[in-house]
């Protein structure tokens, strides 16, 4: 289920309805924003304008949620501002269906896959199939490894944080986590731990 950070108070009665679908956490002040975002990975954050600053800062740590800005007035100066950092920006009152338009429209962008085929190597996976090849010869993946290899060959060469994948594969402890990393590296991949910033990267 996508998870998305709610950070208007207007929009609190929404969750129960045009977004049931989402797992969706609320934010009541700036505190509640940082503190969510430091145990959880979301996919949007849906903003009111008075968290820019927030947003800004947490874009620093991961670029790749999705930001839909909400103002309560339509201002160039904020709009200017808000596609600096943002992907979308919309002025109350809300058309809701328009919002879930709208929020559809970033998860598509944010989970779409432009290639069919990655390659890394001598190998190469099918993003459909979930097939990873050596040459013409099938590599024995489970269906979580495969998982997680789609997901670092997505963000090739981007750090990811231990707990966004942890949260990416839902059902997976640290411990089961170095052992799938542990098979893709024997069968080829690079991925580097950064003790530092508890981070994995595939080189």
């Amino acid at each position: 289920m996508y998870k998305i950070l709610l950070a208007d108070l207007d929009l609190i009665g929404a969750q129960e309805s045009i977004l049931s679908a989402y797992e969706i956490d609320i934010v009541y002040n700036i505190d509640d924003f940082y503190n969510f975002t430091y145990e959880k990975h979301y996919d949007i954050y849906i903003a009111n304008y008075y968290y820019y600053d927030v947003v800004k800062e947490l874009n620093l740590v991961n670029s790749k949620t999705k930001t839909l800005f909400i103002d309560e007035y339509y201002d160039i100066h904020h709009l200017k501002k808000a596609f600096e950092i943002a992907d979308d920006y919309i002025i109350k009152p809300l058309n809701f269906q328009e919002l879930v338009i709208r929020i559809e429209y970033q998860l598509k962008k944010l989970y779409s896959v432009k290639k069919e085929i990655v390659t890394y190597k001598d190998m190469y996976f099918h993003i459909k199939s979930k097939q990873l090849y050596r040459k013409n010869t099938k590599v024995k993946l489970s269906p979580n490894e495969a998982k997680l290899l789609e997901y670092f060959l997505c963000q090739m060469k981007t750090p990811l944080h231990k707990e966004h994948i942890l949260d990416y594969l839902e059902s997976s402890s640290d411990g089961t986590l170095r052992v799938y990393i542990s098979k893709l590296n024997k069968i080829g991949f690079h991925i580097s731990y950064e003790r530092i910033n508890l981070s994995y990267t595939l080189i």
